[in-house]
């Protein structure tokens, strides 16, 4: 899960933002994408009471995701942003990683 997690934060975090310092904005981006692929969108009430984190820390987290350009909301529901979420993004990413771990002695 931390690797993951770890993968997620590459690709898609500002370089500026820390890992591990907001491992809960992801969490509540993971709730978007589930919402938008069983077709019933969260809002922030049903994110909320989901993850039982207060309704202000929600809207917080969602505020971050949309300013990074990875959620869109919709009338009071969220949806994943179709452009930025690609997994090429991703493995581009984990590709750049791996070549400095195979250019680094042991």
């Amino acid at each position: 899960m931390i690797d993951i997690m770890r993968s997620l934060h590459g690709a898609y975090a500002p370089p500026h933002e820390l890992f591990g310092a907001r491992l809960e904005t992801f969490f509540i981006g993971v709730c978007v994408a589930l919402g938008e692929l069983e077709e019933r969108p969260f809002t922030i009430r049903k994110i909320a009471a989901y993850m039982r984190v207060p309704r202000t820390t929600v809207l917080r987290r969602l505020d971050r995701l949309q300013s990074w350009g990875l959620i869109h909301r919709q009338g009071h529901s969220y949806y994943m942003d179709k452009n930025a979420l690609n997994s090429r993004r991703m493995l581009e990413k984990a590709n750049q990683e791996l070549k400095v771990l195979d250019t680094s002695p042991e």
